[in-house]
């Protein structure tokens, strides 16, 4: 039987726990002819928490409510996609009786092209006239949604030419509809930035770590529609090994799946192999790569937070990188609770947001200490011993 988990970035699981309240807001915004709020989405949140996921459901349901969706990652050039590659496509499948071919591209500024018509006609029109065109074939029986995954501050250029072209066609009440996802540090630097005003006015629809029922029955719905049995017991070890973290919750799921996959139960030795194999595996997957844009400072920060076995006292924290001054700290502080790498708990206490990061840092980077990973304080029981 094929594993009902899906571990991959951005990989569709066919069952999501938890997101009952996010996905209601993406409704909202995508029903045709109601300006709401949401017609402006940011989805945000942690690396692994589901952002992808969240934005590749939001434009099922788009497609399914009548709108044409136009899909790219915020890297290097995204705009000159849109403009040269998806919005032509897009005109020739809706007006096939008078189609058109690309014969030049000139992206400085606006974003315009060269088209020749079969007649022989040329024209230049730009993303907004042809992004008007797509709204006027529509007439009014869909939309037309553009979504950004992995929105970041190096597209910061890019995004403002966007931002202002979108907002013409806002102001002109055609039915279109922005959603976009990005990691919360990215995120919260980009709504600094005076050249993204546009982003402010979006609604924000963070996607958080699941509850410990939320991730019971992310385990256990997707076994039982996938023909197997799973005990209580085994159920209740696979919630403490997740901790509540999405991604954790299907490399668990998976590798489980694949132990035994001729049987019709999943066993506790199979759990405790899975989850072994992907507590090797989270390190590279999640937790470097959350740790890699971080300064030398902000990772003294943390080795300083590593050393505790629960939440830290700032002030020794500031002990622990020097005696630094308190306004120092509180900077780098900041920073650390808007990357999701560490999070207020309680007056004058942070902890560590993400499972098993603790351990990780106290073996490459604070001292070769064991450590809990937890997440205790909210209703997660500590984890099982590999």
């Amino acid at each position: 039987m094929d594993s009902p988990f899906r571990p991959g970035f951005g990989k569709n699981p066919p069952y999501l726990a938890g997101r009952s309240q996010e996905i209601s807001l993406l409704e909202d915004g995508l029903e045709i002819g109601q300006w709401a709020q949401q017609r402006g989405t940011l989805i945000t949140g942690l690396r692994g928490v589901g952002k992808t996921v969240m934005l590749n459901h939001a434009k099922d349901i788009a497609r399914e409510n009548g709108w044409h969706v136009i899909s790219e990652t915020a890297n290097k050039g995204f705009l000159e996609r849109i403009t040269a590659v998806h919005l032509p496509a897009l005109l020739n499948s809706l007006d096939p009786k008078n189609p058109f071919r690309v014969t030049s591209i000139n992206l400085a500024g606006l974003g315009s092209i060269s088209i020749e018509y079969q007649d022989g006609r040329k024209e230049a029109p730009s993303f907004r006239s042809m992004a008007e065109e797509v709204c006027r074939l529509l007439d009014s029986h869909g939309g037309l949604l553009f979504t950004l995954d992995e929105i970041n501050t190096s597209s910061i250029k890019e995004l403002s030419v966007f931002a202002a072209e979108y907002q013409h066609l806002v102001r002109s009440d055609l039915e279109v509809a922005f959603i976009a996802a990005g990691l919360k540090g990215e995120v919260r630097r980009l709504l600094q930035s005076p050249a993204t005003t546009f982003l402010r006015r979006c609604t924000e629809v963070p996607i958080k770590m699941l509850t410990p029922a939320q991730t019971y029955e992310a385990f256990r719905k997707p076994i039982l529609d996938h023909g197997r049995t799973v005990s209580e017991e085994v159920l209740d070890y696979m919630v403490r090994a997740a901790q509540g973290y999405p991604f954790l919750v299907q490399l668990i799921g998976d590798y489980t799946w694949r132990e035994s996959p001729q049987s019709t139960e999943i066993r506790l030795t199979d759990v405790k192999a899975g989850y072994r194999r992907a507590r090797l595996s989270i390190g590279g997957f999640i937790l470097e790569p959350s740790l890699s844009r971080l300064s030398p400072v902000d990772r003294s920060f943390l080795a300083a937070v590593a050393s505790d076995s629960g939440p830290s006292r700032m002030e020794d924290i500031r002990r622990r990188m020097g005696d630094v001054d308190t306004n120092y700290a509180s900077v780098y502080r900041q920073r650390l609770i808007d990357a999701g790498i560490i999070e207020p708990a309680g007056h004058g206490l942070v902890t560590i947001a993400l499972p098993y990061l603790r351990e990780y840092l106290r073996e490459h980077i604070a001292t070769e200490m064991a450590g809990d990973g937890t997440r205790e304080a909210e209703g997660f029981p500590p984890p099982p011993e590999l």
